[in-house]
């Protein structure tokens, strides 16, 4: 081999390398930016996560809240319910409402 094709061999296999290490760069770069949206992407989930947890334990408070409201309600429902079945025990011993304070009672108990 001439010393000129030993050259343009050289030459050629810096280009083919240089372009090699172009490809690898701009990759990299790539797999960079794709990772930075992916964080993005986690980052803004977690915010979501975080505001949805909250807005779940307010939800929860306001059911426990409601619950009680009911059980007192339906305490108060049943306690003048037997109240006016005791007298209407003595008037009439088969007494609906009775029978509907159990039942109410039974189904707000589970």
């Amino acid at each position: 081999m001439s010393e000129k094709d030993l050259i343009r061999e050289y030459k050629n296999t810096i280009a083919s390398l240089t372009q090699e290490k172009n490809d690898a760069v701009k990759l990299a770069s790539e797999k960079d930016s794709k990772i930075k949206q992916l964080l993005i992407q986690i980052e803004n989930c977690n915010g979501d996560t975080q505001i949805m947890g909250k807005k779940i334990a307010e939800l929860e408070s306001k059911l426990k809240k409601k619950h009680k409201i009911k059980r007192v309600i339906d305490e108060k429902i049943t306690e003048i319910l037997e109240n006016t079945s005791d007298s209407d025990e003595k008037k009439d011993d088969t007494s609906v409402d009775k029978e509907g304070s159990d039942m109410l009672k039974d189904v707000y108990e589970k």
